[in-house]
């Protein structure tokens, strides 16, 4: 089992999941930058808050990029976050919020407590936007702030 696990693994994490760049080629205006950020971490998990699709385009997020950077560590794993630069157009982004597990193998029969959905706002040029959000077993809510903590777009919850 422990064999037909690390195959799945390697299979995964070997780039059979694409991305597409959260900047359209050629594009030479304003930017802003959208970042995730995680809580609650303690040992082989934390709550994840991610932007994971930008106008219905998935984009690379800290959920794949920490179980890249952490793989054949077991049960120990440190949060990798990353932050992309996007248009100052009105646009779409996907966002969530769930329990990252140090390993697959980890999260098996536990509740990852997630949310997901999609709110809309214009990005303000040179602005830095973060990714937050609230993880509950009754509740679990996700959310996109401006640098001063100003709530931007809808926040998407689960209730």
């Amino acid at each position: 089992m422990k064999n037909l696990l690390s195959i799945f693994m390697l299979g995964v994490l070997s780039g059979s999941i694409s991305f597409v760049d959260s900047i359209p080629e050629g594009y030479a205006g304003d930017r802003a930058t959208i970042t995730d950020s995680f809580a609650n971490h303690a040992g082989p998990t934390a709550h994840f808050f991610v932007l994971s699709k930008i106008s219905g385009q998935a984009v690379e997020d800290s959920g794949y990029r920490t179980e890249v950077d952490n793989y054949g560590r077991g049960r120990n794993m440190t949060p990798v976050m990353v932050s992309r630069e996007v248009t100052t157009q009105e646009q779409s982004f996907t966002i969530k919020g769930f329990v990252q597990f140090a390993s697959i193998a980890e999260s098996f029969g536990k509740d990852d407590m997630l949310v997901e959905g999609v709110t809309q706002f214009t990005p303000s040029a040179n602005q830095v936007y973060t990714v937050r959000g609230s993880l509950g077993t009754a509740k679990s809510k996700v959310w996109i702030e401006d640098s001063s903590g100003e709530v931007v777009g809808e926040p998407v919850s689960t209730e």
